[in-house]
């Protein structure tokens, strides 16, 4: 019975599969172990004991409490981390307000700046002629902040 590609593709992913692929692997790594210490034994070289197990078994209920107990950091620790990323959020949101409050701010000073400037610069006198003073002193003054001609 030939199985096709996917037959053996849906076979990979069941439960048997696996279980049947690390006992695999359990027992190859143990018969190359078996056979290293073997070959040690044969050259001449000291074979490692094995090794014992000599921590004592926890009770059920002792596993069950320590693992609550681990939980319980957990979850103290996801509290603490969510605290952190909400007091560092509002700080930035403050941030931006205070950035966005200060452009407008300066953008509200520049309009009024400029608007005082046109004032000074369309000046008429009652004849309806510009006045020329108003304007001699803007250019004095782009002159003065200028660095080209200040050196």
């Amino acid at each position: 019975m030939a199985f096709t590609k996917q037959q053996r593709n849906k076979e990979k992913f069941t439960r048997e599969y696996k279980v049947r692929e690390i006992q695999k692997s359990i027992t190859k790594k143990t018969r190359l172990r078996k056979a290293y210490l073997k070959a040690l034994k044969d050259e001449g070289y000291s074979v490692p004991e094995a090794q014992s197990q000599s921590h004592v078994k926890m009770s059920v209920r002792d596993m069950k409490e320590q693992r609550l107990r681990e939980g319980k950091k957990k979850l103290d620790e996801k509290k603490e981390i969510k605290r952190q990323r909400r007091k560092n959020n509002v700080e930035q949101a403050a941030e931006h307000r205070q950035r966005q409050i200060d452009r407008l701010n300066e953008s509200k000073e520049k309009f009024k700046q400029r608007e005082r400037r046109s004032n000074k610069l369309t000046q008429r006198t009652r004849t309806g002629q510009p006045l020329m003073g108003p304007k001699i002193d803007d250019l004095l003054d782009k002159i003065k902040k200028d660095d080209t001609y200040t050196r």
